[in-house]
């Protein structure tokens, strides 16, 4: 009997805590962040005293919930957005992506290099070769995603952008 007894209590242990939220809650939040998946993050190095820095990554929505990516955040830099380039009278522009990033139902989102990406400002420290920068992306549906970026140098065949 009272190795009965040390079982079950090493059983309710493994299972931990009861969750204290509704079955149709947790569900909502696992599906939630099931929803987005972020592939391929790197970073661009900086030279020293280039207080701007570039990333890149790759968001795929495979459910039928549109979702925007709304904020971006790093211990390494004072802020963070997601930026656009364009043509505008044979100039490139780059600006920050108004109310957020879309990222649309069952689509494929990439930040690349020559389009659209993140931007890091004020970096506190240049981002170097091997090392990998903490970011958190925060959805407008999914929630806070955390991703670790490997910095590193583009590939050959695409342009690198280093900031503005």
């Amino acid at each position: 009997m009272r190795a009965f007894f040390i079982a079950s209590l090493i059983l309710l242990a493994a299972c931990g805590a009861p969750s204290t939220a509704p079955a149709s809650e947790r569900a909502a939040e696992q599906a939630a962040a099931a929803q987005l998946e972020v592939r391929d993050a790197w970073a661009a190095p900086t030279p020293s005293g280039v207080e701007v820095a570039a990333g890149y990554l790759t968001i795929v929505n495979a459910t039928a919930n549109a979702d925007r990516l709304v904020a971006i955040s790093t211990p390494r830099a004072a802020r963070a957005e997601a930026h656009e380039m364009s043509m505008d009278g044979g100039v490139m522009r780059m600006r920050a992506v108004e109310g957020g990033l879309a990222v649309p139902a069952g689509e494929t989102v990439t930040l690349a290099p020559g389009g659209l990406h993140l931007m890091f400002f004020e970096v506190t420290q240049p981002f170097t070769d091997g090392e990998s920068i903490p970011v958190t992306l925060r959805f407008e549906r999914a929630g806070e995603i955390a991703v670790s970026m490997p910095v590193r140098r583009a590939a050959a065949s695409t342009a690198e952008h280093t900031g503005h």
